[in-house]
């Protein structure tokens, strides 16, 4: 975990839509690239784990950005989303950032600056709480004041009149918040100026940035570059950061301000050397917050992830599917009855639309769609049945959203009077059968002939005879 070495690329043209201009810059990307791969190869690496921020790109257009770059250098990309990348920032922050235990004693708020999006966390005794996505990022914003430069000769109101109103949903989340602290990641000039040397935090005494924030309004271009050593790429998202900044700290009214030179890549190497405890329980709490959200039944969620796992666990010589499979069947079975809110009937689709709008932080782009695939069957409708996900998952995708769906379909069953009458539950093979002795404290009416149902999937996807075998509790 320690930098070796570092080598910066030559400046990229940067785009309109998109930002990262990958078409116009290709040969650049790969001329580095190339220069990179001879220090590797002076250091003797041979296996080499090459990471992309996929924050500008959809996923159409990444692939094919892979597929060249691959072509011409052998180097295959692993793209990250922005939750991703959030989420790997976030728990190097968590981790790595000594003060971090008494800064986030009460309340602590991290604001992430992107390219086109933001990032808000809440975390409190040191635990990650939540996090809400903001629609400004440097980059867009600076688009706006470019256009806006040409029309009118202070831009910053019609802006802060922009961010204002992306930040109008947070307002009512917010409004019990008192003397909050505020730490401040991906601000590259507040870094350079408050961190000491050889540290990872700096205080940013909230005169200092009412000053800086004053002067940065009316500066140009060139007051800004020789005083906040940006060039020319980046000094148009420079006040656009500090405009979203000024606005949530009025937001959170924070009383202390900091700043962090922890970066996105810094966060990437924690995550890819196995830093991922943190990760995955930030996915948890990520969907029991949208369980709230959305009036889920936390008692009936509780039963059913425990019991899934269970299973799954049990079942582990036959599914044969790797771990992150039952960390996604875990949070599947946390937010699969969201779909209530809207509407009990086809409850189930309404499920998965929602967690297509409402992607988990730390998840891929896979790892989301197979969350909402195995919300979408873990009622009625069965994978090679509805056919949705052949269109739209890959066929490894396909095999995992249909086992756990099975597993989850039967540990719902298990408790469809929503009565957690269960106590116990052991699995046995017997021949093609697979029996599950369960121990309750009430008769299990509902469960047996809820399990008669959902247990048929099981039988088509392993070849297995799910029988239900009842015991009453001592």
């Amino acid at each position: 975990m320690k930098l070796i070495t570092e080598v910066r690329s030559a400046t990229m043209q940067v785009g309109l839509h998109p930002v990262a201009n990958y078409a116009h810059n290709l040969s650049a990307i790969v001329n580095s690239l190339t220069g990179f791969q001879r220090v590797l190869a002076d250091y003797g690496v041979e296996d080499a784990q090459f990471y992309g921020n996929r924050e500008d790109l959809n996923p159409v257009a990444a692939r094919y950005v892979s597929d060249q770059v691959e072509v011409r250098t052998g180097m295959k990309i692993h793209w990250l989303n922005t939750n991703q990348l959030i989420a790997d920032t976030l728990s190097r922050i968590m981790t790595k950032l000594p003060e971090f235990d008494e800064l986030s004693k009460k309340t602590l708020y991290v604001l992430s600056m992107g390219l086109n999006t933001s990032t808000l966390a809440y975390f409190r005794h040191g635990k990650f709480q939540m996090s809400w996505d903001i629609d400004l990022g440097g980059a867009r914003l600076s688009q706006l004041v470019t256009t806006l430069r040409q029309t009118t000769t202070n831009p910053s109101e019609i802006i802060l009149d922009y961010i204002s109103s992306k930040l109008e949903y947070l307002v009512p989340e917010l409004r019990h918040v008192k003397k909050s602290k505020l730490l401040i990641q991906n601000v590259r000039t507040l870094a350079q100026s408050f961190v000491p040397k050889g540290a990872q935090l700096g205080e940013v005494p909230r005169e200092d940035f009412d000053k800086r924030y004053q002067s940065l309004i009316t500066a140009t271009d060139q007051y800004i570059m020789s005083h906040y050593d940006v060039n020319e790429q980046s000094v148009n998202w420079v006040l656009p950061n500090y405009l979203v900044v000024d606005q949530v700290v009025h937001l959170l009214n924070a009383k202390h301000i900091y700043t962090t030179n922890i970066s996105v890549l810094d966060g990437v190497t924690t995550a890819a050397s196995g830093g991922r405890q943190l990760i995955s329980q930030m996915i948890r709490t990520s969907a029991d917050n949208l369980a709230q959200r959305y009036g889920a039944d936390s008692k009936h969620n509780a039963f059913v992830a425990d019991l899934s796992v269970k299973l799954f666990d049990a079942l582990q010589p036959i599914h044969r599917l790797p771990n992150h499979a039952r960390l996604l069947l875990e949070i599947a079975s946390k937010v699969d009855d969201i779909g209530n809110f809207i509407n009990p009937q086809a409850h189930y689709r309404h499920s998965a639309y929602i967690l297509e709008a409402n992607p988990l932080i730390g998840l891929s782009d896979r790892d989301n769609h197979i969350v909402a695939e195995v919300a979408r069957y873990h009622s009625m409708e069965s994978p090679h049945i509805n056919g949705r996900s052949n269109t739209s998952l890959d066929i490894d995708s396909q095999i995992v959203v249909g086992k756990l769906a099975a597993i989850l379909r039967m540990a719902d069953s298990l408790d469809d009077s929503r009565q957690q009458k269960i106590k116990q539950v052991r699995l046995r093979l017997h021949d093609d059968q697979l029996q599950i002795i369960v121990n309750a404290d009430d008769d299990l009416v509902v469960e047996q002939w809820a399990f008669q149902k959902k247990a048929q999937l099981f039988k088509a996807i392993y070849g297995l005879e799910p029988v239900l075998i009842t015991k009453e509790e001592d």
